[in-house]
């Protein structure tokens, strides 16, 4: 939860996400949002590697990021994408855990897959290698 509260704190920094999306639009979650723009992100995905010193877990953690407008803003979208992405070239930073290694983030456009709803959608791909003490 704590890589989340990292990404979100991040996003919302980024002037060109916070003057198109409110911090509260930026929330974890796994439905289309029906207010937007919005920013969802996935719950993540944690693989266990093992022990680090003094007790710390190290972890691969990968998570999503879906950017949501209308169709009629696409290009909004296109621009709280390309902020998003900039804002996440490196690693955000957490209370109480540390990144080892951060991917570069990968973004991909996503048709819609309800053609009535008609949605301009980004999916951002995140993957990083952790370590916190719980």
């Amino acid at each position: 939860m704590e890589l989340q509260r990292a990404v979100k704190l991040a996003l919302a920094g980024a002037a060109g996400v916070a003057a198109n999306v409110t911090p509260e639009r930026i929330r974890t979650g796994i439905a289309r949002p029906e207010v937007m723009p919005c920013i969802i992100m996935t719950p993540a995905e944690v693989d266990i590697r093992g022990r680090a010193a003094r007790g710390q877990v190290v972890a691969e953690a990968a998570m999503k990021l879906h950017v949501w407008t209308a169709a009629e803003h696409a290009d909004l979208a296109q621009q709280i994408t390309g902020a998003a992405m900039l804002a996440l070239l490196d690693a955000p930073r957490g209370q109480g855990i540390w990144i080892d290694e951060w991917e570069r983030p990968v973004m991909a456009w996503v048709p819609d897959p309800d053609p009535a709803m008609s949605c301009a959608h980004a999916v951002i791909a995140l993957r990083c290698v952790l370590r916190w003490r719980p």
